[in-house]
């Protein structure tokens, strides 16, 4: 019987319910088109801001302490660099802090209880040289990194007289954009920054919109358009279809049956077959003999956004538990991405090991976890 011992599990996924045609593209002739510019199909290179290096950030599943993963060798570590610190809250530079990152450098703000001041950081996960770039007389927030520029927001006073904006931080320059605060759609939640849009949740809502990059724009925001295509997934008895409806189509297009959640990076969508109950390979025996199985079998698969190029990526004998993006600390870094597979404690499964696999070449480590 499984138990998840933590979970922090969250699948980058398109879900929406309705029903669909069943028109069926052929994986294996369809047309691919990796440039710059729209094809037949309506393919779009999809860009999500993130700037490749040689980590993953994250917070540590089980303490929450902000953590790093090496994509080459899996190597887990804590961000703070002091081998004395205990990475308790209050005494550790990194506990507690909102963060982000760009390549190999974090971003975070907090004040300088010296000064009183609040000051952005850039800390070179490489090096851990840790150094200020920006400091204010008033409460500094980073929210998200896209490219090379931090969306942060300055604000002071309460009640009456709080005052606040939003700015561009570029951390090539040092430059600074603000941005009219009286274009602020009224979603003050920010759920993400993707494909050149901004995408605000209401505060105890489900609902989304989406601006530019200055708060202009403003339009309803649907998840499923991705690369210029609109993706819904249709859910049977808990497995899933995916369906595509090519830009310039009222025609839905059935891409992929029998799926778990997927990932969309990269101009790619990652993704997992359910396997029939009986071919699922057992992967733990528990203690009253019942058996664990991996209903995806080990099998990562990859296919470009119009469904050709599909293909198996990788295969592991570890068991799948699903990917793992957090929009705050994207677990996606260049080439890489990163997928939960299970650790067991008895019969306890553990959900804190990482995958981290090459979308490319397919080639992957596994992470070691700190405990």
């Amino acid at each position: 019987m499984k138990k998840i011992i933590s979970v922090f599990l969250a699948a980058v996924t398109v879900f929406a319910l309705f029903s669909c045609g069943d028109r069926k593209i052929n994986a294996d002739t369809a047309a691919a088109d990796s440039g710059e510019t729209e094809n037949e199909t309506g393919f779009k290179p999809y860009k999500l801001g993130i700037v490749g290096g040689d980590y993953i950030f994250a917070d540590d599943p089980c303490g929450g302490y902000p953590v790093k993963y090496n994509v080459h060798n899996g190597q887990m570590s804590y961000l703070c660099p002091d081998p004395f610190c205990s990475h308790e809250l209050d005494e550790c530079e990194f506990s507690g802090v909102g963060y982000t990152s760009i390549g190999n450098t974090v971003y975070f703000a907090r004040e300088d209880e010296a000064t009183g001041k609040y000051s952005l950081y850039a800390f070179d996960a490489d090096t851990s040289e840790l150094k200020i770039i920006y400091s204010s007389n008033a409460y500094l927030s980073v929210y998200r990194a896209y490219d090379y520029r931090l969306f942060m927001r300055y604000s002071s006073g309460f009640g009456k007289n709080a005052y606040g904006y939003y700015f561009w931080y570029d951390t090539k320059t040092g430059d600074i954009e603000e941005i009219d605060e009286g274009r602020v759609p009224g979603y003050h939640i920010i759920d993400d920054i993707t494909d050149g849009r901004i995408i605000w949740r209401k505060l105890n809502s489900d609902e989304y919109v989406s601006t530019d990059l200055q708060f202009g724009d403003l339009k309803e925001h649907d998840f499923g358009y991705r690369y210029g295509n609109h993706y819904e997934f249709v859910q049977t008895d808990g497995i899933y279809s995916l369906y595509v409806t090519f830009k310039g189509d009222d025609e839905k297009t059935l891409l992929l049956e029998d799926v778990g959640p997927c990932l969309f990076y990269e101009n790619k969508i990652i993704y997992f077959k359910v396997l029939p109950l009986e071919e699922q390979p057992v992967v733990h025996i528990c203690e009253d003999g019942t058996k664990d199985t991996d209903e995806f079998g080990g099998n990562v698969y990859v296919m470009n956004p119009d469904g050709s190029d599909n293909h198996l990526l990788l295969h592991t004998d570890k068991m799948i538990m699903g990917t793992t993006t957090d929009r705050m600390h994207p677990q996606v870094c260049g080439d890489y991405f990163a997928l939960i597979v299970a650790r067991y404690e008895g019969d306890g499964i553990c959900d804190d090991t990482l995958l981290i696999a090459n979308i490319n070449t397919g080639e992957y480590v596994i992470t070691t976890p700190l405990y």
